[in-house]
């Protein structure tokens, strides 16, 4: 029988290759990755129904090898012909499927910069060789920009030492793709006195996620397997300086970065105030009018679904994208073309979404794809011991957890009000300064999301209420006070 291939080597792809291997140790499994490292999970400890915590490590593919999962490493896809229903790699190599499963991940957004010379001190910080390579640069520098609002740039900004940094980010309020005002104030203050770091005492209540040293210079330019969000952990982040400084531009994008001062156009009026004695590698514009010179710039700007290969001028694959790129897919992870199926960042999902769920490009919806795709196909394949794969179907509450500046983050349902009018919906609040904060979305006296910042212990008993909608009319705007212990209600 023809062998059900993934393609891709990060947390969606391994997800899949592994979960469909072991449920059906009869059935061929190809798992091809353009790395010899992959992404794996282990340790994983559900928190009811969506909130998932688990480890991931870094392993060499061999690892991963069974006797019926077969793993293809430094291999790319450079075609897919899905009428002869197989793919090729760069080797020349064809490789027949029964059934497909694209799981490419994504790669960094980029700038435009015209300058070559200064392209050495732009770093995108994706996986562990650019963050390897970031760092190196880094032991060097006396200032930084870091370009971006996202998760690996609020990573950034948190854990580098004894360095200036200039955050750029093109909305108003740092974090905006994670917090609302409220827990961008409360975090803002950690930036503060020379960007110290959090300092209850408390210990961190979260999984860590590892890796393993493999000297892989077969790769040099492709970007590998995302990273988990505890990788400066185990990485020397820290430049010249005696201490740290952070200053943030906001409502602002890069225009251009420049090698020296001499290149930088005279009619850019801020270039008269930039000191001549001072020596940058380069000179980054910002939309603002402003100029910095700096050491590097960090490139943080979000993500692109890795999908370019099968629909570029060479592949007339006719694969339906969604306006990001994203490979479109349907309720159970099936692409427009028959047997091909997508899942995690390259993906876009095509069905209509629950109510209090929504898409976003992060780690633990990859896992979560990974998992359901397998089971999909096992199920298309109409394979024994295979499941209605709706009993897996985990795309009903949104829910993410992760670490911002030193902090367990739980983010649950419709979190910062989204798909939600402004007029529409309470706020409640409560703030512990430097220790917890806490908010969820009521509408109609029901819950429809929260951020949990700390140990708050509220996650399961937030969800369940996510999920099932129970009037809370009765607590009124007491719901969050301290004396109020709301899981026990609801136990």
């Amino acid at each position: 029988m023809d062998p059900l291939i993934v393609i891709g080597g990060g947390i969606a792809g391994v997800t899949c290759a592994k979960s469909f291997s072991i449920d059906q140790p009869n059935h061929p499994v190809i798992l091809v990755s353009a790395s010899s490292v992959v992404k794996t999970i282990a340790n994983l400890k559900t928190l009811g129904r969506s909130i998932d915590m688990f480890d991931v490590i870094e392993q060499n593919a061999n690892t991963l090898k069974s006797s019926n999962l077969q793993v293809i490493m430094n291999k790319k896809v450079i075609r897919l012909d899905s009428n002869e229903h197989r793919i090729q790699l760069d080797d020349g190599q064809w490789l027949k499927y029964g059934k497909l499963c694209i799981c490419t991940g994504a790669k960094p957004r980029m700038i435009n910069v015209d300058n070559q010379n200064a392209q050495q001190f732009i770093r995108y910080i994706r996986d562990t060789q650019t963050a390897k390579d970031f760092t190196k640069l880094l032991a060097g520098s006396r200032r930084i920009i870091v370009a971006g609002n996202g998760g690996i740039a609020i990573e950034i900004v948190y854990a580098v030492e004894n360095v200036d940094i200039i955050w750029a980010i093109r909305e108003k309020r740092i974090g905006t793709v994670f917090f609302d005002a409220g827990a961008a104030k409360f975090f803002t203050e950690f930036l503060s006195n020379h960007g110290c770091k959090k300092t209850t005492g408390k210990p961190i209540k979260r999984t860590r996620y590892g890796q393993i040293e493999i000297n892989d210079s077969s790769n040099k330019n492709e970007f590998g397997v995302a990273l988990g969000p505890d990788w400066s952990q185990q990485l020397n982040l820290k430049g010249v300086k005696s201490r740290k400084k952070v200053r943030i531009e906001t409502k602002v994008e890069v225009v251009n970065v420049y090698n020296k001062i001499e290149s930088i156009p005279d009619n850019i009026s801020s270039k008269k105030d930039l000191n001549k004695s001072e020596s940058w590698n380069i000179y980054v514009e910002l939309t603002n009018g402003k100029i910095f010179g700096c050491d590097m710039i960090i490139v943080a700007i979000g993500v692109i679904p890795n999908s370019d290969v099968f629909v570029d001028d060479n592949n007339h694959t006719g694969l339906q994208l969604d306006a990001d790129k994203g490979i479109l897919v349907d309720r159970e992870m099936r692409t427009n073309l028959n047997d091909i199926y997508a899942a995690g960042d390259v993906c876009s999902v095509n069905w209509p979404q629950s109510p209090h769920w929504i898409q976003m490009r992060l780690w633990t919806q990859a896992r979560q794809m990974g998992f359901y795709a397998a089971k999909c196909i096992q199920w298309h394949l109409n394979q024994t011991n295979s499941d209605n794969p709706s009993l897996y179907f985990n795309f009903e509450v949104f829910a993410h957890v992760t670490q911002f500046f030193g902090f367990r983050v739980i983010l649950l349902g419709l979190y910062d009000g989204q798909k939600m009018d402004t007029n529409d919906y309470k706020i409640l609040c409560r703030v512990i300064p430097r220790e917890a904060y806490t908010k969820v979305i009521l509408k109609d006296g029901r819950m429809k999301g929260c951020i949990l910042i700390g140990d708050s212990n509220l996650e399961e008993t937030f969800e369940f209420l996510i999920y099932n909608q129970i009037d809370l009319t009765r607590f009124g705007d007491h719901l969050l006070d301290d004396h109020l212990d709301i899981e026990d209600f609801f136990d």
